[in-house]
């Protein structure tokens, strides 16, 4: 009999294929892991816990998912309320057409999603008419994506506290649920209507007409630029353009006007300003008509007219904007650019010139010594900076101060790299104001003579500054 002291594990030096099993057992048991992690990862990872469970197991609406719905109807004693999902835009369609208030459908469809159930009774232990459910005051109906309904009946109001008895898709038995949820279906009907004038970013506008008495007005926006067509044609100022459809933006409508409406009451007969703006997009233009004012609890307030027939008075926030002289809706700045966006730079004056690469991320001249970061940037801040004082010059007379080129990194591959000229011209007189003209505005502009200074001064400047001696050196 062999003892337990005696008892050997089968080495591999005497059996050859116990190393390779021992290979084969790990890779199987590798495999396994792997396929319970991916499992995991792409199943059970996914599936509810089970707190999730029980929670949806309590919502009224079992497998409802908000995102689907299409439609809203919701019939009550004051009448009947209708809203309709337009691509990603709510609309009120009943009991008048207008835009709905994005926040308030989505609170109110978030309400009925998480609304849950305390109690489920059966039909043989009720009587739905003793719940007010023969005849519900209330019931929301909700158009899914597919076509198919979700129908709430609301009940009366329990006894000894808020609760309500529902009736879910028609079913027999009645569901009780916390009443919080009323207050949102509720609502009067001005609370279901947008109170914002436009929806609109400056990004979103491809081109705005604006017609105030005898002034007319038309913007084209290219890129991040604003180009103006009338009353003439030149850059225009893109910050007062970009601040006219941010104050647009922010109005706010205070009273909707439903009855049947003189326009001539409202000075809308003949508008002291027509707005109608163009989207990038392609959608419907935005028209919006500005009359009379007065003065409300919150300040002056305008009536408007938006398209053919959605009449309000609204926050007063573009008039004044809108009363600038139409000529002066054109660029201040000669020709605004982004410092950061250059890459090379040439400067000639009549006394010198010096060209300037971007590499790396530092000025160098061609000859390879890094310029003056500091100083570069500013001159080039400088250029950019330049406002103009006067427009429509005739052609310069007066001898050429020098010419400034930047050229611009492309914004893709493909694409050639731009460039601008700026060429400036000495005062017609002493302490008079300088010329320039530059590529992209078919101008002569009068600018400040230290603006041209600024820009042409001494081009040593742009070198590197020599190191300071110390008193050991100089010893």
């Amino acid at each position: 009999m062999v003892g337990h002291s005696e008892f050997r594990i089968p080495n591999s030096e005497f059996y050859p294929g116990a190393e390779t099993m021992k290979t084969k057992n790990l890779i199987i048991l590798a495999a396994i892991v792997i396929a319970v992690l991916a499992y995991i990862m792409l199943f059970e990872r996914h599936r509810p816990t089970s707190d999730e469970s029980a929670a949806a197991a309590e919502k009224v609406l079992l497998d409802f998912e908000r995102d689907n719905v299409m439609g809203i109807v919701i019939e009550r004693a004051e009448g009947r309320v209708r809203l309709e999902k337009v691509g990603e835009e709510w609309r009120l369609r009943e009991p008048f057409d207008f835009p709905a208030d994005a926040s308030v459908v989505s609170s109110t469809l978030g309400s009925l999603d998480n609304l849950t159930a305390d109690r489920r009774l059966e039909p043989g232990e009720i009587t739905p008419d003793d719940y007010g459910l023969e005849q519900p005051e209330t019931t929301v109906t909700l158009r899914m994506a597919d076509d198919s309904e979700r129908v709430i009946a609301v009940g009366d109001e329990l006894p000894l506290g808020s609760k309500r008895a529902l009736r879910v898709d028609g079913s027999d038995g009645v569901t009780i649920a916390a009443g919080w949820f009323i207050s949102d279906i509720e609502r009067e009907v001005d609370d279901w209507r947008s109170r914002e004038v436009v929806e609109l970013l400056e990004n979103d506008v491809a081109s705005i007409d604006i017609e105030s008495g005898t002034d007319s007005i038309r913007a084209v926006r290219f890129d991040d630029r604003w180009q103006l067509l009338r009353p003439l044609e030149d850059m225009g100022d893109g910050y007062h353009l970009g601040s006219l459809i941010s104050d647009l933006a922010s109005m706010r409508i205070v009273e909707f006007l439903d009855e049947v409406v003189d326009p001539s009451e409202l000075g809308l007969n003949v508008p002291e300003s027509e707005i109608t703006v163009f989207r990038t997009d392609g959608g419907e233009p935005l028209r919006l008509d500005l009359g009379a004012t007065r003065e409300g609890d919150g300040g002056t307030e305008v009536a408007c007219r938006r398209g053919d027939a959605e009449y309000f008075w609204a926050s007063e926030r573009v008039l004044t904007r809108l009363a600038k002289a139409p000529v002066l809706w054109r660029s201040k700045k000669v020709m605004p650019f982004e410092t950061w966006d250059a890459e090379e730079l040439r400067v000639t004056t009549s006394e010198s010139s010096t060209s300037l690469i971007l590499v790396d991320g530092f000025w160098r001249f061609a000859d390879d010594v890094e310029a003056n970061m500091t100083n570069v940037q500013e001159r080039l801040r400088a250029l950019a900076d330049l406002e103009a004082t006067d427009y429509d010059l005739m052609a310069p007379l007066t001898r050429e101060m020098g010419t400034v080129e930047v050229v611009f990194e492309a914004e893709d591959e493909d694409q050639e790299r731009s460039a601008l000229t700026f060429s400036f011209y000495a005062p017609l007189e002493e302490g008079g104001r300088a010329m320039v003209q530059v590529t992209g505005r078919g101008t002569v502009m009068g600018i400040a003579a230290e603006g041209a200074e600024a820009v042409l001064g001494s081009l040593d400047d742009l070198r590197p500054e020599p190191p300071q001696e110390s008193d050991a050196d100089s010893e």
